[in-house]
């Protein structure tokens, strides 16, 4: 048996023992009081929510989730959402000198113009 235990033993014991100690006046009360809290217990709350207020909440929950859903549909870059994160992964995996991606607009207008003549 552990301190903890055996600590816990004790305890109750001297809480039982302390318990049968108790005048008969201290006993009725702790009856009245527990009998009280137990009616109280079972009683409907007086505070009662209206009943309109679930089907109210549940159409702003789901307007609220179609609105959500709608800002992230039409405000998505392209169709395909990999191929919006690849440049950066072209860029980390790159065999080129990091300053090249500085000038990358010049280089990609270049090219361009090239096409062009």
């Amino acid at each position: 048996m552990t301190d903890e235990e055996k600590f816990l033993q004790e305890a109750k014991l001297a809480l039982d023992a302390a318990g049968k100690n108790l005048d008969a006046g201290t006993v009725a009360r702790l009856r009245a009081a527990r009998r009280q809290a137990i009616e109280q217990g079972l009683q409907a709350p007086t505070h009662a929510r209206p009943r309109w207020l679930l089907p109210v909440g549940g159409f702003a929950t789901a307007g609220i989730a179609l609105a959500v859903a709608g800002l992230l549909w039409y405000s998505a870059p392209n169709g395909n959402l990999m191929q919006a994160g690849m440049g950066d992964m072209d860029l980390l995996t790159a065999q080129e000198n990091p300053d090249f991606f500085t000038e990358l607009e010049f280089y990609e207008w270049l090219e361009g113009s090239e096409n062009a003549v």
